[in-house]
């Protein structure tokens, strides 16, 4: 969560011409981490995140925590967490989706990826790491998901550099390429 956090804020921070921290700082990236907000009102609540942060960037935000929810199948329907001494009656739990099927089905049924996005209300990261999951598996092509001469040149790019994160290659690499493409190569030459 941390991670994708912090890249949302790198990506919102160079796109608008700000330093990072201009976003979001880092104790109040730690406190969206711990404490999950779910909606604007939550995230309200966070140090640092003021009615006109959340909204420039509350949506974003929220895609992302709410991708990852569902990417680590944290239960987001539930009320925050009681501690006192009482048992809480368990609610049933819904019968368990393959939130990367779902993306998968919605892609096959000829929905961009945009569409898929919107429909599911989580990020385009998200969305393209559920279906670069079906790479392996034939169901998606990689060039379904980037363009094909960005694949061929990452593939030769990379390799050729040193980097110890994503924002680190970034910096190295050209900006025509998005950090959701350097992942999608990434992920296919460690496969290789």
């Amino acid at each position: 969560m941390f991670e994708l956090l912090r890249v949302l804020r790198n990506e919102i921070a160079e796109k608008n011409d700000l330093i990072h921290y201009q976003v979001f700082n880092q104790k109040t990236l730690y406190e969206m981490c711990e404490t999950l907000p779910l909606n604007k009102a939550e995230l309200l609540e966070i140090n640092g995140m003021g009615k006109t942060r959340v909204e420039k960037y509350g949506t974003d935000i929220l895609k992302v925590i709410r991708g990852y929810c569902d990417e680590n199948d944290i239960d987001t329907s539930a009320d925050k967490i009681d501690f006192t001494e009482e048992k809480v009656a368990e609610k049933p739990k819904a019968p368990k989706v393959d939130t990367k099927k779902v993306s998968l089905d919605l892609f096959k049924s000829g929905k961009s990826i945009d569409e898929i996005e919107d429909e599911r209300e989580l990020t385009r990261t998200t969305i393209l790491r559920h279906l670069s999951h079906f790479i392996d598996s034939g169901e998606v092509k990689i060039s379904d998901l980037m363009p094909i001469e960005h694949y061929n040149e990452l593939k030769k790019i990379i390799p050729k550099n040193k980097f110890e994160s994503l924002t680190e290659l970034k910096q190295l690499v050209d900006d025509k390429y998005t950090y959701e493409e350097l992942r999608l190569v990434l992920r296919a030459l460690n496969d290789a």
